[in-house]
């Protein structure tokens, strides 16, 4: 059984204890670095952006710009300069290639309406079980109950978070979805529960419920923490910071936790400790990125309540925090491995916290966030004016499509 109320205690006891003392000059980018990782950019870009435009209007060439395509996609895997990549092993890489092309593929066949915002968001969740599996040691691969936890992201997640739905629908829904998790067959209403239904079917086929039941212990207690964090979006009170802290921790580390359940249906309990720091991080480094949009929509995180304030002190505990989990220990010897997650993760958190409609940090820590940065603000932004990718969803997908069915040939 999984002891959340513990992991949790101890999890927040943990962080009020994290202390502030960044090490700056370890993340340091040399200028010489950050130059040859603009070129490889500059050049990888216009790569991508020349085969995009090359997308042929007749059926017969599309072999050849599908072989473009794929050497492409393969090139940039290799480019070791990348930061992004700096650090991934061969072994890595092909996992994360080959999750990320089935998870497409299924996503495809499952609902093509599906918006293509909401399927990088659940490929995300795709990708950190593969982390997982790097870390863990657990080179299972790919299966459908992997597909089916992350697209419940977009068809739950997404919509529990939907500012326009009613509470009480979202309570309604909450109930339904409860009694389908518990194996349940409640009566389906609508297309959405429908989709949810057979996604959870996915799982049951793959984990049956009587040899798992960490592994549906996991999906109850995410969705118990999707349930309590409905109060953030309430808005007749301001919360507490400590009621947030316990919201997000719960909310974070057991969405991790699933996702680590969901690679082979076990974990021990240095596994499970890490998945709650994990997530957690993760949820922080979310709320980050989403601070103005959740405060315009009274959403209530441990950022957006804050908004206004200078926010130097989580900021600078979210790195160290974020340094302290994925130090060497007992869940993954292998150094390289670590810093590779370790330091994709900062990049993440400094992004986030430097970009235009960031949450309000002091002038000092911004600056030093810029000598960690491995490409500059200003290539960003100069990128942005001479990189144009003006398709409409139809035309993403039309390539994509065109993609994958490369990859079945191979």
């Amino acid at each position: 059984m999984i002891d959340i109320n513990a992991l949790c205690e101890a999890g927040i006891r943990e962080w009020k204890e994290r202390e502030r003392g960044i090490s700056w000059k370890r993340w340091y980018i040399r200028e010489e670095q950050r130059e040859a990782y603009e070129a490889q950019m500059k050049v990888l870009l216009d790569d991508l952006q020349r085969f995009l435009e090359a997308f042929p209007k007749q059926k017969q060439a599309n072999i050849r710009w599908r072989q473009m395509g794929i050497s492409y996609i393969e090139e940039a895997m290799k480019q070791h300069s990348l930061p992004l990549l700096d650090g991934m092993n061969a072994e890595a890489q092909a996992l994360f290639q080959t999750m990320s092309v089935s998870f497409l593929r299924d996503v495809r066949a499952f609902d093509r309406e599906l918006s293509l915002t909401d399927a990088m968001q659940a490929l995300r969740n795709v990708w950190i079980i593969a982390i997982l599996q790097c870390l863990f040691q657990k080179p299972v691969g790919y299966h459908p109950a992997m597909f089916a936890y992350s697209m419940l992201y977009p068809y739950s997640d997404n919509y529990l978070d939907d500012g326009t739905i009613p509470l009480e629908e979202k309570r309604q829904f909450n109930d339904w979805f409860t009694a389908r998790l518990h194996g349940e067959m409640p009566i389906i209403h609508n297309v959405h529960e429908e989709k949810i239904s057979a996604l959870v079917g996915m799982i049951e086929e793959r984990f049956p419920r009587s040899d798992y039941p960490q592994v549906y212990e996991a999906l109850y207690l995410i969705q118990n923490a999707q349930m309590k964090s409905l109060i953030q979006q309430d808005g007749t009170s301001r919360l507490s910071d400590e009621k947030l802290l316990a919201i997000s921790y719960e909310k974070g580390g057991t969405s991790v936790v699933a996702d680590g359940m969901l690679i082979d249906g076990r974990m021990n309990e240095e596994q499970l400790r890490f998945c709650m720091r994990y997530g957690f991080m993760l949820q922080v480094g979310d709320d980050l990125q989403d601070g103005w949009e959740d405060a315009c929509h009274h959403h209530q995180t441990l950022i957006s309540n804050h908004m206004e304030e200078t926010q130097d002190e989580i900021a600078e505990k979210l790195i160290q925090y974020t340094i302290d989990i994925l130090a060497v220990g007992s869940v993954c010897k292998d150094i390289a491995l670590l810093d590779f997650v370790l330091q994709d993760c900062l990049y993440l958190i400094f992004f986030a916290l430097v970009k235009q409609d960031a949450p309000s940090i002091s002038a000092a820590l911004k600056e030093q966030l810029i000598h960690c940065l491995p490409i500059s603000l200003s290539f960003i932004e100069r990128m942005k004016k001479e990189t144009s990718f003006p398709y409409t969803q139809d035309q993403w997908w039309e390539r994509i499509d065109e993609l994958l069915e490369a990859t079945l040939s191979r």
